[in-house]
């Protein structure tokens, strides 16, 4: 029947290698990596799904494939999600299939702070964290306010883990714990540690953005002239 016909990214299957999805807030809360790397592919520069594909096969494809098809099918879940739009097109009133085909697509507000948000909770949950920042950190980001709003972002959600962790019980303290007792616990212990020093890579990072922010600013040909 026609109402249950999958939708293209469906008929292609899953994407080649699993991610985890992202605990977001907003629409983004049941879309793929891949969809939402496409989002952000939007967000560096609204076009049609054709161009998309191509950026994204030299940008994303090495690690995380995505055809043309599933391409298009990503441009569909995120306008559904209201996280992106058609940009309008001159001319007749009705489009042809082809016009159809290589419609433009522009981010929409909520799209790119649903992006940073999925980006932001992405650095904290995927191992494969250092292979993706390395692609998407020039990607859908407008400037480097919204690069330290990602590391707010990722701050916040590993002190929220971090105090999610259950405290040391009393029975470890004392020294009356059992062995299984005792491996839970060096289990947690190793999680507040990795929490810590990602929570203190933040810290660092934010330090070094602002101080490039400034001395970018101080560089500012605007500045310059003022102080001439």
């Amino acid at each position: 029947m026609v109402g249950n016909q999958p939708d293209r990214a469906e008929r292609e299957g899953p994407a080649p290698l699993s991610a985890r999805q992202p605990r977001a807030t907003g629409g983004e809360d049941r879309l793929s990596v891949p969809v939402l790397l496409v989002l952000a592919l939007l967000i560096e520069q609204p076009s049609h799904g054709y161009e998309i594909s191509q950026r994204y096969r030299r940008r994303f494809g090495s690690f995380m494939p995505m055809s043309v098809p599933r391409v298009y099918g990503a441009l569909d879940r995120l306008r559904d999600a209201g996280m992106i739009e058609p940009i309008a097109q001159r001319g007749a009133k009705s489009a042809s299939r082809q016009q159809r085909m290589r419609r433009s697509y522009r981010p929409t507000d909520d799209g790119a702070k649903a992006y940073r948000r999925w980006l932001g909770e992405q650095m904290r949950d995927d191992p494969r964290r250092p292979q993706l920042l390395d692609r998407i950190v020039s990607a859908g980001l407008l400037g480097i306010d919204a690069l330290l709003d990602v590391i707010d972002r990722y701050q916040h959600e590993c002190m929220e883990e971090l105090r999610a962790l259950p405290a040391t019980a009393e029975r470890l303290e004392s020294g009356r714990a059992s062995l299984e007792e005792l491996t839970e616990s060096l289990v947690l212990d190793q999680q507040r540690r990795e929490l810590r020093a990602r929570n203190d890579w933040a810290a660092h990072a934010r330090q070094v953005l602002e101080a490039h922010a400034q001395a970018t600013d101080a560089q500012s040909p605007d500045r310059a002239g003022g102080a001439a």
